[in-house]
């Protein structure tokens, strides 16, 4: 799971320094970068290790505007105890796995941001953003106990809300704490009903969360 979070953050990361280098004769002052880590607890999934990447540019000392995208990731295992024993002092216990759920989330946004100071003399800055998009989830489902294997996939739009303090560490850096609220309904076609009606299964990714990171000013689109 670590390798494939991994992998999708690397290729975003290798996307966006492309992008910054085509447009690099562009005002590289006015672009930034976001690089975050965190976690979401959607309401029907477990909660989800965030990683996340965003860029984009200003509009004007206080607006930016760009694109995020976000990959997380959950487990769900169920296991049942058969036995218990002790030898030497030491107890093991045998278990059996019956379910193992693996949950993949990602969601590209477009995003706008506002972000000042708390006051004139003050070097905390207050941060919040809101963006939408398209949200998306694979879901690998393996039950041992009725021998079904299969990858069920939701998608759908959502929007997303976060609020937080940035605290500058250097010129063109700044360290970060973000509250999330995220919002999505996303849907799979089921076929047709006994009646012939059409029907749909939904998995609710509305939830909160929390993320930390580095935004660079001088990188990006």
């Amino acid at each position: 799971m670590l390798r494939q979070s991994a992998s999708v953050i690397f290729l975003l990361i290798i996307m966006a320094l492309l992008n910054s280098t085509l447009l690099a004769q562009s005002d590289s002052r006015r672009s930034f970068m976001e690089f975050k880590a965190g976690f979401l607890r959607p309401e029907d999934t477990s909660a989800s290790n965030l990683l996340g990447l965003s860029f984009g540019r200003k509009l004007d000392d206080k607006l930016y505007y760009g694109i995020e995208a976000n990959y997380m990731t959950s487990n769900y295992r169920k296991t049942t105890t058969i036995t218990e024993s002790d030898s030497g002092g030491i107890s093991f216990t045998d278990k059996q796995l019956e379910l193992d759920f693996r949950t993949r989330i990602m969601s590209i946004l477009l995003q706008l941001s506002f972000e000042s100071k708390l006051d004139a003399a003050s070097t905390v800055f207050m941060r919040a953003s809101a963006g939408g998009g398209l949200q998306m989830v694979w879901n690998n489902e393996n039950n041992y106990v009725d021998q079904i294997e299969r990858t069920r996939f939701f998608s759908g739009l959502g929007w997303q809300l976060t609020a937080g303090l940035g605290v500058p560490i250097s010129r063109t850096g700044m360290v970060f704490v973000d509250a999330i609220y995220n919002h999505a309904l996303l849907s799979k076609s089921q076929g047709e009903s006994d009646l012939g009606l059409p029907t749909f299964r939904e998995i609710d990714l509305s939830g909160f969360g929390l993320r930390a990171g580095i935004n660079l000013i001088g990188i990006g689109m």
